[in-house]
Parts: C-alpha cells; sequence; structure tokens
C-alpha cells in the first residue's frame, strides 16, 4: 500500500489548509458545478451528523511534481458564467510540500464557499452582462435560519434546517420578519473561543441569542451549538493520504475515485496530460477561447473543453479518438505550435456560423463545426488560410453558400448525433483528399456517406415532414436557409410568419363569418401545421420584421419599402396573399417549397433511402 487513513480533522482546520495553500487541487480536478441547494442539502447532512464519505489526498513532496504538473487553489467566489475557474498556483522552486485533492473537490469547496465565500448566479428575468455585474449576479453568501427549522414533509430535499444563499439586500428585507431570523454562517468562526465543549451553550451561544432577541428559543439554541460544534471541535473530515509520487497510479487512484456521483469527463483527465506537457497554461488558454466563444456578441455559442481538445485534434491531422496516447508529448507540442492559429481558426469558424443565422438553440450538434474549421483550417485563398477571409462578404461567397449548405444538411439528417468520432475521421480523410478542388467538396461527401447510417440526402416522405416543422422547432433555421441561400447573408435575418400569428388566435378566428360558415375551413385555420409552419414562414431582416409587425400578408406586400415580392415567396403575381384565401396561399406555396427542397437537397435525382445501412459500430471499424 502507498497511502493510508489519517486523523480526522476539523472543519475549521480544513478551512486554514485551504487559506493557506496546505490543500491544492491538481489539474485533472473539473470546475466546481454544484448548485447553491447541493451546497444548502451538505450543510443540512453535516448538520444532522449523516456521513459524507471519506475525501482522499495526495501528499505531494516530489520536487519533480511540483516543478512539472499543474495545481489551482480552490474556489472562494463562484460567480456563474464570469468566475467559474480556478486560480493556477505556482508550485516549483522550493514550494512547500502539500495535499492534493484528489476525491472531494466539490464538497470541500462547498464547505469553503459556505463558511467563507460567495456565490453568485443571475437574478430572474435579466439579461446576461457582457462582463461580470454584481447588479445581475449578486454574491450570495450562506445563512442559516435560526427562527425555526423546516418539516421535511414539505421540502424536497427533506432538510430539516434551512440554509439558504441571500444577497445583503435580501439579509435587509428579512431584518423586520419576525418569523426568521437569519444567521451567516460564516460568523460561526468569529465567535469566541472555548476551551471545553461543556462551554459552548452558556459562554457563546447564550450570550449572542441574548443579544439578537432569541434566548427563548430553543431551536436558535440548539442549532447554534450544533453549529459551533460541527465547524470547530467535531472532526468530520476523514481522509485517506495517497503517498505515492508516481503519478501513473495516482491518475489510476483518480479514475476509480472518481467513477461515483457526477461523472468526470474523459477530457479532464486529457487536459491535464496536455497541460503537463503545455509550456504555458493550457487550461487557462482553453478556457479564455471557450468563454469568449460564449460570451462574444458575434459568436455566443457554448462549447467545452472537450470540443477544444477534439477540435485541436482535427486539425493537427491526428486521430481524433479521445485516447491518453493522442495527448502525448510530441503532439501537445504540435498543437501548442498552432495554438495561435487553431484559435484564430475557431474564432473565424463560429463568427461564421452567426452569420448563417445559426445560434445556441439551432446549432444542436456542435460536432458538426469541427470538419467545417478543418477545411477553413487546411483550404487556403490567396496564400493564406481560407479562415483569415471566409467572413469578409467581398470574396468567397459561393464556398460559404457551399459550407452553409453542408452543415444545415447535416443538422436536419441528425449526422453527428450518437458516437461522433467514426464521422470526424471520415470527414478529415475527405476533405484532406479534396483539397485541391478549390471548393468545398459537397458532392463527394454526399457521395462518400451514400448508403450508410449517414447518409445525407434525403427522400420524399422525409422532405414532407421537414415542412411541417413549427415555428418554435431548433430546426426551422435550417430548413429555411437550405431553402432560400440567396438572401442577403450580410443581413441579420430572423424567423416570422408571413400571414401574423395573431390572426390565427381563437378570438380573432371567431370574428371572421367566412370560418364560422364552413367547419373544415375553420379547423385547416386552427391547425400549426398549416399557420406555424414553414408553409408559413420566412426569413425576414431586421427593418421588414419591425415594418411588418402584425400587418396582414396583403397589407404589408403593397409597401412600397418592403422590398419583397410574390417570386420571393416562390408564389406568382396573380397568387392571392389576402387572409381569406389562406388555404389555397398555404397549398401553393409548400407545393413550391417541396420543389425547391427537393432541388436543394436531393442530389443526383430522385433517391430512395431504402438502401443497405451500415451500423453504427461497423462504420467506425470502417474508418478507424
Amino acid at each position: 500500500m502507498s497511502g493510508r487513513f489519517e486523523k480526522a480533522i476539523t472543519i475549521r482546520q480544513a478551512i486554514g489548509n485551504i487559506d493557506d495553500r496546505t490543500f491544492l487541487l491538481p489539474a485533472i480536478q473539473r470546475n466546481f458545478v454544484w448548485s447553491p441547494q447541493q451546497i444548502c442539502v451538505l450543510f443540512d447532512s453535516l448538520m444532522r451528523e449523516y456521513p459524507i464519505n471519506t475525501f482522499m489526498m495526495w501528499d505531494v513532496t516530489s520536487p519533480e511534481i511540483k516543478n512539472k504538473y499543474r495545481f489551482y487553489s480552490f474556489l472562494t467566489d463562484y460567480c456563474q458564467r464570469f468566475k467559474e475557474s480556478n486560480d493556477y498556483v505556482p508550485t516549483q522552486g522550493d514550494f512547500k510540500d502539500f495535499k492534493a485533492v484528489i476525491d472531494g473537490q466539490q464538497r470541500l469547496t462547498s464547505i469553503y464557499i459556505g463558511l467563507k465565500g460567495t456565490y453568485a448566479y443571475k437574478q430572474p428575468r435579466v439579461w446576461w452582462p457582457n462582463a461580470r455585474n454584481d447588479q445581475v449576479l449578486p454574491p450570495r453568501r450562506l445563512y442559516l435560519d435560526l427562527a425555526k427549522g423546516l418539516d421535511g414533509a414539505d421540502n424536497d430535499s427533506m432538510a430539516h434546517y434551512h440554509f439558504r444563499f441571500l444577497t445583503e439586500k435580501q439579509v435587509s428585507a428579512f431584518s423586520d420578519d419576525p418569523s426568521s431570523r437569519w444567521f451567516e454562517v460564516g460568523k460561526v468562526l468569529s465567535l469566541p473561543d472555548v476551551r471545553s465543549v461543556d462551554e459552548i451553550p452558556f459562554e457563546v451561544v447564550l450570550p449572542y441569542l441574548e443579544k439578537h432577541g432569541l434566548a427563548s428559543n430553543s431551536f436558535a439554541r440548539k442549532a447554534l451549538t450544533r453549529l459551533y460544534y460541527l465547524v470547530r471541535h467535531e472532526e468530520v473530515i476523514h481522509f485517506y493520504n495517497e503517498e505515492s509520487q508516481d503519478i501513473d497510479h495516482v491518475l489510476d487512484v483518480f479514475i476509480r475515485t472518481n467513477s461515483g456521483g457526477t461523472p468526470l469527463a474523459f477530457s479532464d483527465l486529457l487536459m491535464s496530460i496536455a497541460i503537463a506537457n503545455w509550456d504555458g497554461d493550457a487550461r487557462k488558454d482553453i478556457d479564455e477561447l471557450v468563454t469568449e466563444v460564449r460570451q462574444s456578441s458575434e459568436m455566443q455559442f457554448s462549447i467545452g473543453r472537450d470540443w477544444v481538445l477534439k477540435t485541436c485534434l482535427m486539425l493537427t491531422g491526428a486521430d481524433v479518438r479521445f485516447r491518453v496516447k493522442n495527448f502525448d508529448s510530441d503532439q501537445v507540442s504540435i498543437i501548442q505550435q498552432q495554438w495561435p492559429e487553431i484559435r484564430a481558426c475557431v474564432v473565424a469558424t463560429f463568427k461564421l456560423l452567426r452569420k448563417f443565422g445559426l445560434n445556441d438553440q439551432s446549432l444542436r450538434a456542435k460536432n458538426a463545426v469541427i470538419p467545417l474549421a478543418f477545411y477553413m483550417y487546411k483550404q487556403s485563398f490567396r496564400d493564406k488560410p481560407l479562415y483569415h477571409t471566409i467572413n469578409n462578404i467581398n470574396y468567397l461567397r459561393e464556398e460559404r453558400l457551399a459550407l452553409s449548405r453542408w452543415l444545415h444538411m447535416v443538422l436536419l439528417r441528425g449526422i453527428f448525433g450518437g458516437q461522433a468520432d467514426g464521422v470526424l475521421t471520415k470527414m478529415q480523410r475527405l476533405l484532406a483528399r479534396h483539397l485541391d478542388k478549390g471548393l468545398f467538396p459537397l458532392d463527394e461527401i454526399i457521395e462518400a456517406f451514400t448508403a450508410t447510417n449517414k447518409d445525407l440526402r434525403f427522400d420524399e416522405a422525409y422532405l414532407r415532414g421537414l415542412l411541417d416543422i413549427q415555428y418554435e422547432d431548433s430546426r426551422c433555421r435550417s430548413v429555411l436557409s437550405l431553402l432560400f441561400p440567396e438572401i442577403n447573408e450580410n443581413l441579420q435575418l430572423d424567423i416570422d410568419h408571413l400571414h401574423p400569428s395573431s390572426a390565427f388566435a381563437k378570438a380573432a378566428l371567431a370574428k371572421k363569418d367566412f370560418l364560422q360558415k364552413d367547419p373544415g375551413l375553420m379547423a385547416f385555420y386552427q391547425s400549426s401545421i398549416n399557420w406555424n409552419s414553414i408553409a408559413n414562414l420566412h426569413l425576414l431582416n431586421a427593418s421588414q420584421n419591425r415594418s411588418k409587425k402584425d400587418l396582414s400578408l396583403a397589407d404589408w406586400m403593397t409597401e412600397k419599402d418592403t422590398g419583397f415580392k410574390p417570386v420571393d415567396l416562390l408564389l406568382n403575381d396573380d397568387d392571392s396573399l389576402h387572409f381569406a384565401h389562406f388555404q389555397t396561399f398555404c397549398e401553393k406555396r409548400r407545393e413550391a417549397l417541396m420543389q425547391r427542397l427537393r432541388r436543394n437537397v436531393v442530389v443526383s435525382g430522385t433517391l430512395s433511402m431504402i438502401e443497405e445501412v451500415l451500423d453504427e459500430d461497423e462504420e467506425i471499424e470502417a474508418v478507424a
């Protein structure tokens, strides 16, 4: 055995070890992910003497490990989106021996935040800010209601003690409410010391309660006594201390001990390996890219470290599968050397997706972006990688149309659902093979995936189903983009109803005499398959959308600044746009849309999907 169980310590001792950096976190630990409710439940469990499991520490004494691997401090002031990462602690040189937390980071961080830190999350019904803003994300501290406990039958967590994260404003508002008396949990650390546990009720608790008008409250007396004893006297932090300085052994222990609870993504472990071979702070570099893609107004897409790592493998021509050998020192060195270019390519790619009209909700498969980034990284235009110029509207329109067409097709077909490594590997080889074509090889890709379970072709039934997609469906943008690729890509386009949705409200339809006399026609108007589907939707720029509002289609089309003609809607000049003729409008437009879809997505004539289909494992094996 290379470790042993150590004598348990108190919570106050653990807090002190975090403060003086005797306890640190290894890079293999993920960011803090616990919610305020989880922290409250943890404190309730501690107060009720429930076991919270053993912690595991790694006793780091080797100068080589201190110099070669990265360690981080505990998070003390969590802020949703804006402060989720831990700060790096340099352990090189003569840094003291310390303990790295292998198992128990979430619990220890929660205990620290509850006693000495803050937890900030967004207020409801307000927009996300571009930077940390205490008005939108006010810091909250953990409080305990000393007035009374909770009825376990009346709360989902079955808690007995009422812990809650509150802002200063909330605490002030509660101060006049006699039914609750909120005690800031961290203040238990500043209450007087006593030599004996027997002195706690009379020397510490009673004086405090008398000062705050709670001396006669038996619950307050018991709760504060229990909290004081829990934090300052009870040895509740039990831990196993791993003493081996063999990093492979420690990683094995880490994987085994973190297999339960909220599982760690394998990318977190790979991140630690990458960090060990990265000259600089890989986690900081990658997290900054993730933050920029998520927060920049030109992008606002949610990606994670695992996506970035897989993209790095793809762009550098490596095996895209998440295997330890794919992050050895040689491969990480290649990634690091190319990191500025990889980063710039990723940013340019997501900016392009915004030009395609996509947002985080409509881009359902983030892995679909990786082949686009690979192509723009490897393809050149005017002696520079394509990503340098792809967003310049003066050039490369045909290239953008091909990229957009492929992306919307794969999103609608769900090509990247499930295991994506096989598709990425095949795309990596296909794109590299056809770089000399000078244009995104869409036809070659479609042919390569024909008759597999990743077939990009659409049959008639599938196409007709696409026209039934509703306004709220995230696929709606992709269908309309395939139907109308010619719409000005330099404009921000919104999806809107042609015949306004308000006209189909129950009260509005009840006022139409021509519908009251025809129940069948009324049913047609009421059906969302007709008024809320692609047949009654279009892409409008911001100016057109503002001018339209709830105007009837016929009235709006007669306005001179609309910029729309019937042909733009795939209709003839003599087709009626009046509301009374909505059924005819819908039927004619649906057929016109169907014809255009056939032309834009079904390649090489009319195809049937009744062909041999490889199962996913066969396909992955075939391209591995």
